[in-house]
């Protein structure tokens, strides 16, 4: 297993292209890449459909899979808002790699899981790893991963939703030689092991409640009081810092184990307050619920951003002292980056800090996809990372 990666802050695509393409070369001693990722800012868009043949068949690649986006990252280094391109390639003997493309079609009639299973070229019993990019104005991505999540169970996915405007023509992807639309991903099998983390970028505050009246997204009781009520005695409860954080960046986090006997960071799927209910001691998150589900306060924050995804990484130290990382896809929130941190290329270099310094590539996404427990949830505000290993 190889994989390299480069990066071009070219302004002319065809020397941005050329170059990557020179920069690859010799970290590829096979000079073959059965699979390539390829993220593009959308100043490279209108030249670049003709130029897929050339990356593709550049190192004779079996499939070549990729997007644009707000920003791009590539060779451990982030660029946001600027014409950037990425590259990764990677030989794989030993692993098995069906590329798929879904359009918004296939989601509306209703079809059983069986349907999926010859859609995308493998069955559960396969124990496939997927990397999905689906585009945003194209296709429903809730719906999709729903879908995939029902067609294979506790089976990853790891992925972002292309970006690069706030138009359909500012986005799009690419499979092979192809630009196309709708949503396209590859499903992976054999002789690897991909290390997901999902960094929400939050931390929990107060207590833990237990859910015991809701009404879909509407808590009327937490612990058995009324909903707003428990809520607002937590937050008074709060340090001076973290109640400053809670006016601005208050988030609920549901527990997605109940099994665990204590909940830390990443055992909770992060949501946003809708809004709350005075008359009713009500309040509303951008999630579904029901009785007994158990959830806690979370705020956000630059710092707290930095802490979780340190924190997280470190839980996959164990996993990589036997067998080192090869190569790991990065994919991180357009809110996030220098914006959020007031530097570039932080998220990159915790992995690296972590990983070592492997080849990376990745984009800044309209929302993020990866694993949560063993389930596969649509995030917002997240680098979601993957990590190649092979198999002992």
């Amino acid at each position: 297993m190889q994989f390299a990666s480069a990066l071009s802050r070219e302004v002319q695509t065809e020397a941005a292209v050329s170059a990557v393409l020179d920069q690859v070369a010799p970290q590829l001693p096979e000079q073959h890449a059965h699979l390539s990722f390829v993220f593009a800012s959308s100043h490279h868009l209108k030249a670049f459909p003709r130029l897929l043949h050339v990356m593709q068949e550049r190192f004779a690649t079996h499939t070549l899979i990729g997007c644009t986006g707000g920003g791009v990252i590539g060779d451990r280094r982030e660029v946001e808002n600027q014409p950037a391109l990425a590259l990764m390639v990677a030989h794989l003997p030993g692993v098995d790699i069906t590329s798929f493309h879904i359009e918004q079609p296939d989601l509306e009639e209703g079809w059983p899981e069986t349907y999926w299973h010859n859609r995308l070229g493998v069955t559960p019993e396969d124990e496939p790893t997927f990397v999905l990019l689906p585009d945003p104005f194209m296709i429903d991505p809730q719906k999709l991963l729903e879908a995939v999540n029902s067609a294979y169970p506790q089976r990853p996915v790891l992925g972002g939703l292309a970006s690069g405007g706030q138009s359909q023509s500012s986005c799009a992807l690419f499979l092979n030689g192809e630009v196309v639309h709708g949503a396209v991903g590859v499903a992976l099998t054999g002789n690897f092991t991909l290390r997901t983390v999902v960094s929400q970028g939050c931390k929990p505050i107060g207590q833990p409640f237990v859910i015991t009246r809701c009404e879909d997204q509407v808590i009327y009781e937490l612990s058995g009081r009324p909903a707003l009520t428990a809520v607002r005695e937590a937050l008074t409860a709060l340090s001076p810092e973290d109640q400053n954080l809670a006016r601005t960046a208050l988030l609920m986090g549901r527990v997605i184990d109940e099994y665990k006997e204590e909940f830390s960071r990443g055992d909770f799927l992060i949501r946003t307050f809708l809004g709350a209910d005075p008359q009713s001691g009500a309040i509303a998150v951008g999630d579904m619920f029901r009785p007994g589900q158990t959830v806690q306060l979370h705020v956000r924050d630059a710092t707290t951003a930095r802490e979780d995804l340190h924190a997280l990484m470190q839980t996959l130290s164990p996993e990589l002292s036997g067998r080192p990382a090869r190569g790991a896809l990065l994919f991180s929130c357009n809110g996030r980056g220098a914006h959020l941190y007031g530097e570039p290329d932080h998220d990159s270099r915790v992995v690296a800090e972590t990983a070592g310094a492997i080849p990376l590539a990745g984009f800044f996404c309209n929302g993020e996809i990866g694993p949560i427990g063993t389930s596969n949830f649509l995030h917002g505000f997240t680098a979601s990372i993957g990590i190649f290993q092979e198999k002992e």
